[in-house]
């Protein structure tokens, strides 16, 4: 999984490129095509980490020795995307699709249309990166139809927007991002078992993912089962490898829990008094 830092990915499916023969188009000798590389991971590590601003120096110099490295142009677009620029990044995530036609190049431009809020682009792009036809075959299309299911969220198209998260979740079922928008999507419809077995699945398919452990708490509570609520959180803070954040939330969580605990059992004592 990507780093969640990058909070784009929490809406958009996007992978960052394969350094290697498709860097570049060109003749380069092999210290210059090392040198480039270095400077696309360089790069590539930044915008995992969050720091898409810092990224943006290392392919600027890029792109003047190799204006058309496939690799750079698509760094460039993702972190134009995690600043918010989508022109920008539609402008050189197009750069690499025309310079490399491949499925991937075609999810992440996809991905800059539909931040971009050009719906008809992103869905015209998605049935051409569907049809590519490549050796070994694309590995990935369930991020494909998960931006169908954005698209048709975004059209107000929920019944639709369902059916393509489900496809997605057929293609691969512990595709966290689609398995979370879905459990998401049941519950705001008033599918509440339904959301509850989606977030039951994405727990399993991210365990350092705080949110399905916290809607299942929430899910729990509303139950009056506070003894599994906070069960789940508590197996949660056990797990090693949680971000700081969610550490923190799951304290908070885990607090309010059991201030509502402590609420009841208080209320009970006094019923039990009152009668």
């Amino acid at each position: 999984m990507m780093n969640r830092s990058f909070k784009l990915t929490a809406v958009l499916s996007l992978i960052l490129v394969a350094f290697g023969c498709q860097t570049m188009k060109g003749t380069q000798d092999t210290q210059s095509m090392a040198d480039t590389e270095t400077e696309l991971s360089v790069a590539r590590a930044f915008i995992e980490s969050g720091r898409p601003d810092k990224a943006l120096y290392e392919l600027k110099a890029v792109l003047e020795k190799e204006p058309e490295s496939v690799g750079a142009h698509t760094l460039m677009g993702l972190a134009q995307m995690a600043l918010r620029n989508p022109a920008k990044a539609v402008e050189h995530l197009k750069i690499a699709w025309n310079l490399d036609p491949s499925a991937q190049n075609a999810l992440n431009l996809s991905s800059a249309y539909l931040q971009a809020k050009n719906l008809e682009a992103a869905q015209k792009i998605i049935v051409k990166g569907l049809a590519v036809k490549e050796t070994p075959p694309y590995r990935h299309k369930e991020r494909f139809y998960h931006n169908l299911a954005l698209i048709a969220q975004m059209k107000g198209k929920q019944s639709v927007a369902e059916k393509a998260f489900r496809k997605a979740l057929e293609e691969n079922p512990t595709f966290y991002l689609s398995r979370q928008q879905l459990a998401i999507l049941l519950g705001k419809a008033g599918k509440v078992e339904a959301a509850k077995e989606q977030w039951d699945l994405a727990r399993i398919a991210c365990p350092l993912c705080l949110e399905p452990t916290e809607q299942l708490a929430k899910y729990y509570e509303s139950k009056g089962d506070l003894r599994t609520a906070l069960g789940l959180v508590t197996d949660f803070k056990k797990l090693e490898g949680i971000n700081p954040p969610e550490a923190k939330r799951a304290l908070e969580l885990e607090a309010e829990l059991n201030m509502t605990r402590a609420k009841l059992a208080k209320q009970a004592a006094s019923d039990a008094q009152s009668r």
